[in-house]
C-alpha cells in the first residue's frame, strides 16, 4: 500500500491544496455579515460624536421646547385668571432651567458559525433624550411683590413694543384724572356692578388721534425750579460735587450772586399732541372727560400712588397740564380680566362662581366692562379650536384661535408681569425632575 502522500500525489493534489479547500467549504457554509452593517455601524459612530449630534439636536429640539414654553406659560396665566373669576387663589410655578442631555449608542454582534437563525447578524442603535426641569414655585415675599406693588411709568414701554395706546390704559388703570374704568372689578367678590363707559370714550378719542399720527407718549426732564438747597458759594462747588448731584437727578444752578443751589431733575412720562390736532374735536372731547386744559400741546404724566405726588384733580377748577393715573397692581389687571371668563350658568347658579346682583336683581353681567377687548369662553368638551385651554372645575375655558384681541392682551399681561420682576428678587427652593423620553 502507499503512502498517503504518494495518493494525494497521483491523484494530482497537494496536502496544502486540500487544506485550503476544506477552509473555502467552511466559509461557504458561515453566516455572512451584510455589507450594510459595517456602513451603519460607522453612521452610528459618527451621529454619537460631537460634531454630527449637537447641531442636529439643537435644530430638531430648539423649536419645540421653546414652543412648548409658550404654550405652558400661556396656559398658566390663563389659569389663574379663571382661579380669581371663582375667588380661588392663583399659584406660579416657573420653568427656570432646562437642561437636555442627547445619548446615542449603537452595537453589533457576529453570529457566528454556530447555527444562528439568521445571516444578516444583530445591529442595535439606541438614541435618548433625557431632560432635566427645574421647577421653581414662586411664593412669599418675591410673588407678593410682583404681584401686589402697582405698576410703575416703565409700563409706557410696552406701547413700543406694539400695544394700543387705548387697549394698554384699559388694563392697567383704575382711573384718569378720577375717571373711573369700572374700578369695582378689580375685586374678587364686587358687592355693586359699575362700568367704564365715559372713561372707554376718553381713551377711544386719544386712541383715533395716536392712530392718525397726532399723538405720542414719550419721556421728557422736567427741572423743578424751587430750591432744593440753600445757597453754596460758587468757590466751594467742585467737578466732583457736579458729578454726584447729576448721578441724583440733580443739578446746580448759578443764582447770578457768585453762589449756586440744586434744583431737582426729574425724567417722567408726557403726552405730546402734534400742533394740527391740538384744536380738533377729538382733542377737546378728550380734554373735556378727563378735565385737562384745552389747547395743550403737552402733558406732564403722573401717576397718584408716587409718594411725592400732586393730588389729582378731583373736585379742582376746570383744566389741568397733568394727567394724573391711577395704575393697577398685577393682581388687580388680573382680576379685572377674569371678569371677562365666561362662567357656566349652574356655577353661579349653584353659588361656585360669586356673581353680583344687577339692578334688576340678577347676576351682572360683568363682560360688558371688556369693551370687545378679552373674552375667555367655556364648554363642556374640549375645544378643537382653541389657541390656549385649561380645564377647571369639570369644564373647558379656552381663547379661539381668531380671538386676536384677546391673545394679544395675554400676551401684554405677561410683558408686564415681566416688568414686574426685582432686579434683587432671591430665588426660591428649586425642584429639579429628570424627565426621560425615548425615540
Amino acid at each position: 500500500m502507499r503512502p498517503p502522500a504518494v495518493a494525494f500525489r497521483s491523484a494530482g493534489i497537494s496536502v496544502q491544496e486540500a487544506g485550503h479547500d476544506l477552509m473555502d467549504e467552511r466559509a461557504r457554509d458561515r453566516p455572512r455579515t451584510p455589507a450594510f452593517v459595517p456602513a451603519l455601524l460607522g453612521l452610528a459612530l459618527c451621529l454619537s460624536a460631537g460634531g454630527c449630534l449637537g447641531p442636529a439636536a439643537v435644530r430638531s429640539t430648539r423649536a419645540r421646547y421653546n414652543e412648548a414654553m409658550r404654550a405652558t406659560n400661556d396656559e398658566q396665566l390663563l389659569l389663574n385668571v379663571v382661579r380669581l373669576r371663582y375667588a380661588d387663589s392663583p399659584v406660579f410655578i416657573d420653568l427656570p432651567s432646562i437642561t437636555s442631555q442627547f445619548e446615542l449608542s449603537a452595537g453589533g454582534s457576529d453570529p457566528g458559525p454556530a447555527g444562528s437563525q439568521t445571516n444578516f447578524g444583530i445591529v442595535g442603535l439606541l438614541g435618548r433624550d433625557a431632560p432635566t426641569l427645574s421647577y421653581h414655585p414662586r411664593e412669599g415675599r418675591e410673588i407678593a411683590k410682583a404681584l401686589l406693588d402697582p405698576l410703575s411709568a416703565d409700563l409706557f414701554s410696552v406701547i413700543n413694543a406694539g400695544a394700543r395706546l387705548d387697549q394698554l390704559f384699559w388694563l392697567t388703570l383704575n382711573d384718569i384724572n378720577d375717571v373711573q374704568n369700572a374700578a369695582r372689578a378689580t375685586t374678587l367678590v364686587p358687592k355693586a356692578p359699575d362700568d367704564n363707559i365715559l372713561f372707554l370714550r376718553g381713551v377711544q378719542l386719544l386712541a383715533e388721534i395716536d392712530d392718525r399720527g397726532g399723538a405720542e407718549i414719550g419721556f421728557s426732564t422736567i427741572e423743578d425750579t424751587s430750591d432744593a438747597s440753600d445757597p453754596i458759594p460758587i468757590g466751594h462747588v467742585e467737578g466732583r460735587d457736579l458729578l454726584a448731584a447729576a448721578k441724583d437727578n440733580y443739578v446746580y444752578r448759578d443764582q447770578g450772586d457768585g453762589r449756586m443751589v440744586l434744583h431737582k431733575r426729574d425724567k417722567s412720562p408726557t403726552l405730546k399732541i402734534r400742533s394740527r390736532f391740538v384744536n380738533s374735536p377729538e382733542m377737546q372731547e378728550m380734554a373735556e372727560i378727563f378735565n385737562l386744559l384745552p389747547r395743550e400741546r403737552r402733558y406732564k404724566i403722573e401717576s397718584e400712588l408716587r409718594p411725592d405726588a400732586q393730588s389729582s384733580p378731583l373736585g379742582a377748577r376746570m383744566g389741568s397740564d397733568t394727567i394724573f393715573l391711577n395704575l393697577r397692581s398685577i393682581l388687580q389687571i388680573m382680576t379685572f380680566l377674569s371678569k371677562g371668563v365666561c362662567v357656566p350658568a349652574e356655577h353661579i347658579s349653584g353659588g361656585i362662581a360669586p356673581s353680583t346682583p344687577g339692578p334688576d336683581g340678577r347676576p351682572f353681567d360683568w363682560t360688558r366692562v371688556m369693551a370687545g377687548n378679552f373674552f375667555i369662553s367655556s364648554q363642556k368638551h374640549r375645544p378643537l379650536d382653541a389657541e390656549v385651554a385649561v380645564r377647571y372645575r369639570g369644564y373647558w375655558f379656552f381663547i379661539p384661535r381668531q380671538d386676536v384681541n384677546s391673545r394679544s392682551v395675554l400676551a401684554i399681561l405677561e410683558i408686564l408681569f415681566a416688568l414686574q420682576e426685582s432686579a434683587d428678587q432671591q430665588a426660591g427652593p428649586v425642584i429639579t425632575l429628570p424627565a426621560s423620553s425615548r425615540r
